[in-house]
């Protein structure tokens, strides 16, 4: 069978699955494949659910970089949750790892149609995205990206405002990931104004100021993130983050850098000043990660959104005319074979400069042990 051929056979396949009445069960399928061939793994001494034991002291006893204790909402909802231990805190993540890619499945749906939604979604659970949630679970980065997901479709500045607010007092990225949101939807002209930016602004004001005033009012001191960077010098960073090139930037969006090449080819002379942002984009947002130890992890929570927008705004430039639908069937195409190619995709990503595999090995002898 020609690839041609194939891929048209997986695009009827798909189209035919949206039309189903359960084809909102698929993502769900796609998540805990994902989780079978990913494994599970708790972040390292388990910081923040050790902290929602008691959020409200300094907390220099779990590790003296506390910088963490200036992202203080997930274990705040945990403490009055009654979530704190090392079980129900980390049931606790997965719910919201899984209402975050429910939340986007609903709302791709609900904008484009449920066979789109289907190839989005699959997109998404399949990124680095996934391998970053499942191998650092017990971290407030499924909050962080619950949160950032209305930035993809929202229309309300009043939302928009109550949003920023708990994402910065969740964690810093969240700040950056939607700013860059925002602008690539105010470039491709989708419904945000100025208002928008205004009411985001002073969110993330606020929820500074509010992780300023918690600190304080409970007399937490804080070993900051710029302590942290202070630790190393320039040498030692770029060491650090050339030790394992090419790898360590293939590890930043995987096979889904595929996604960006195909968006540049078939889309870049329609609109040259989107696409090039979205490039300049991802090249800050990797500038800002050279000074992190969690590279992956960081970068794919800043810079996932930029992928989808450019998915997203590329998908509209398939106007409803003949020329334009033959180029959305080839694009979703392109779409359906990424997702495809995902499933069988090593997964892995880099931290401190050294390339980590997923903790699928240990995984599954914990499964064969309880079964």
């Amino acid at each position: 069978m020609l690839p041609s051929t194939l891929l048209d056979v997986f695009y009827e396949k798909i189209l035919g699955f949206g039309k189903s009445k359960f084809w909102f069960l698929f993502p769900s399928l796609v998540f805990l494949f994902v989780v079978l061939i990913n494994g599970v793994g708790i972040v390292l001494e388990a910081p923040y659910q050790r902290l929602s034991e008691n959020p409200f002291i300094t907390r220099t006893d779990i590790h003296f970089n506390n910088y963490w204790q200036e992202n203080p909402l997930l274990p705040i909802i945990a403490f009055y949750l009654r979530q704190t231990s090392s079980l129900t805190f980390n049931i606790l993540c997965f719910v919201i790892i899984f209402g975050a890619y429910a939340l986007f499945t609903g709302l791709t749906a609900r904008h484009w149609g449920s066979t789109q939604s289907l190839i989005f979604s699959t997109l998404l659970i399949t990124s680095p995205l996934t391998t970053i949630f499942l191998c650092w679970l017990g971290t407030p980065d499924g909050l962080t990206v619950l949160l950032t997901i209305p930035f993809l479709f929202l229309r309300s500045s009043p939302l928009a405002f109550c949003l920023a607010f708990l994402g910065m007092v969740n964690h810093p990225t969240f700040a950056i990931a939607i700013i860059e949101i925002l602008t690539l939807r105010a470039l491709r002209h989708s419904g945000i104004g100025t208002k928008h930016f205004i009411a985001t602004a002073i969110g993330i004001i606020l929820g500074y100021g509010f992780i300023k005033f918690f600190l304080e009012i409970n007399a937490i001191d804080i070993f900051s993130r710029f302590d942290f960077m202070q630790l190393k010098s320039l040498d030692e960073w770029v060491k650090m983050n050339i030790r394992n090139l090419p790898m360590s930037l293939l590890s930043l969006f995987s096979i889904h850098w595929l996604i960006f090449a195909t968006c540049m080819v078939m889309f870049f002379k329609r609109n040259k000043r989107f696409y090039s942002l979205a490039l300049l984009m991802l090249v800050v947002n990797y500038g800002i990660v050279f000074f992190t130890l969690d590279t992956t992890r960081v970068f794919i929570l800043i810079s996932w959104g930029i992928l989808f927008e450019c998915i997203f705004y590329s998908y509209e430039l398939t106007a409803d005319n003949e020329n334009q639908m033959i180029a959305r069937k080839q694009f979703l195409q392109a779409l359906i074979l990424i997702g495809v190619i995902s499933f069988v995709t090593p997964r892995y990503f880099s931290w401190a400069g050294e390339i980590h595999t997923t903790p699928f090995y240990e995984f599954i002898r914990h499964l064969t042990r309880l079964l």
